[in-house]
């Protein structure tokens, strides 16, 4: 077989039988991603792209921050919203971010459908297979390359996950696949500006878009993966693990299981997550810091250009800025991301006292399933004394997850900042808490309208 007829057999026909630890994950994953979408939704960003599909009439699906729409549309406001302030998860091995491409499709989808939490869930696992299989196929030189994974792994993956909730047979998910490749795409060159966000909406809209294309007839070449001119030599090249391993790994455990999802602490890129966790290990006095050298991998340091950011979406690329926000807030929130914030005397004092190098041992070109970042950082001190500490497992990552409790605090406090009044964030949450027996999934997203 093919990597896309075995990867699309898998997808249409294995068991929707999952352990209790991918569901938990996938039910978490809802709760953080609403959460982040709440707290965008009224980012100028997710406001002007409401607008803008405003103009094409009224649907029956939960768009973030204004009226309901038709699914596409409500799938692009919400990825929008949900990715708005950098504060989503994170799948490593696809170096993107899954959630706020998957769960708006698959919600917007399910709500036209009429479909379950449950069956969102089962969507949800499908979809975030597929994102963490092409991932450790292509990365990280597809990533190095510059595309921005969130949409280019993520049109893919959607369309698959859509296809199941839709339940597409084997021969569809595989056209619903091959459409998604072809609305790949998105520039890490749109890092710190509208666009960013925005990629994980058209994601979202995309897959939706190429399942239900699929499902009424249109199709596309049988395998748009591999060959020629196919979906991993142009986006990958010869360099990429390729997809013999990955696809190898279906029908045993799921990638929602292997990998985890890392649900943020911070609101900002997750490369500056763990050299901000070293710095703020060290609980120093800013009055007594006199320069900060950090060492991260090559990865990071193309992620991270914005030595002096001039706009709060800059910030969230900016080590320099989030090391020195750090060293006066301590762990960042989201009001260390606001403009006055970023324009702090102290703070940009410290940011020009700042300096930022690339890891010689941590080069792009290691295949994703060998790498582990590493964020040091060095602390010259007024009374000559250099402190040192090092991140490797941020706070929130599969390894170190956040608590239950810090999950919940994460989600009302996005909420609040969002408008949704307290006692609609509490009727959500314990929604949330028993997600995979609520029914209808439109149950939910009527409780975020209040």
């Amino acid at each position: 077989m093919t990597p896309n007829a075995r990867l699309s057999q898998w997808c249409a026909e294995t068991p929707r039988a999952w352990p209790a630890e991918a569901t938990e994950r996938v039910r978490r994953a809802f709760v953080d991603t609403l959460a982040t979408l709440l707290a965008g939704r009224q980012e100028d960003c997710t406001v002007a792209v409401r607008a803008g599909v405003g103009a094409f009439g009224a649907g029956p699906c939960f768009a973030a921050g204004g009226a309901r729409l038709a699914a596409p549309w409500a799938a692009l406001v919400n990825g929008t919203a949900a990715h708005a302030l950098d504060y989503d998860d994170v799948l490593e091995a696809a170096l993107n971010h899954p959630s706020a491409a998957l769960v708006p499709a698959v919600m917007a989808l399910g709500e036209q459908t009429g479909a379950t939490a449950a069956d969102c869930i089962d969507a949800y696992i499908i979809g975030f297979e597929v994102m963490a299989r092409l991932g450790e196929a292509m990365n990280q030189v597809h990533y190095s390359r510059g595309w921005h994974t969130t949409l280019s792994l993520g049109a893919p993956a959607v369309a698959a996950a859509c296809a199941r909730l839709l339940r597409l047979d084997a021969r569809r998910m595989a056209m619903a696949i091959s459409l998604g490749t072809s609305m790949a795409g998105g520039s890490k060159r749109q890092f710190g500006s509208m666009a960013k966000p925005l990629h994980a909406g058209l994601a979202a809209k995309a897959g939706l878009l190429a399942a239900q294309l699929a499902a009424s007839g249109v199709s596309g070449i049988a395998e748009p993966l591999e060959g020629h001119w196919g979906f991993v030599e142009m986006f990958a090249g010869e360099g990429a693990p390729g997809l013999g391993q990955a696809i190898a790994k279906l029908g045993g455990r799921s990638a929602v299981e292997e990998f985890g999802i890392w649900a943020k602490y911070y609101p900002c890129c997750a490369s500056t997550h763990r050299p901000v966790d070293a710095l703020v290990s060290l609980r120093l006095d800013p009055a007594e810091v006199v320069r900060i050298e950090t060492l991260v991998s090559e990865v990071a340091v193309a992620n991270l250009r914005y030595r002096e950011p001039q706009e709060v979406a800059e910030a969230r690329f900016s080590l320099p800025y989030c090391l020195a926000a750090a060293l006066h807030d301590g762990p960042l929130t989201p009001a260390s991301f606001t403009p006055q914030a970023i324009r702090r005397t102290p703070v940009l004092d410290v940011l020009a006292r700042t300096e930022m190098l690339q890891d010689p041992t941590q080069p792009a070109s290691r295949p994703i399933t060998e790498t582990v970042e590493i964020g040091r950082v060095k602390v010259f001190l007024k009374d000559g004394t250099v402190r040192e500490a090092e991140g490797v497992t941020p706070h929130g990552h599969p390894r170190d997850p956040l608590t239950d409790a810090e999950l919940a605090f994460k989600f009302r406090a996005c909420a609040a900042a969002g408008g949704l009044a307290p006692q609609a964030a509490e009727r959500a949450l314990d929604a949330l808490g028993a997600f995979a027996c609520l029914g209808e999934i439109g149950r939910l997203t009527r409780l975020l309208e209040d």
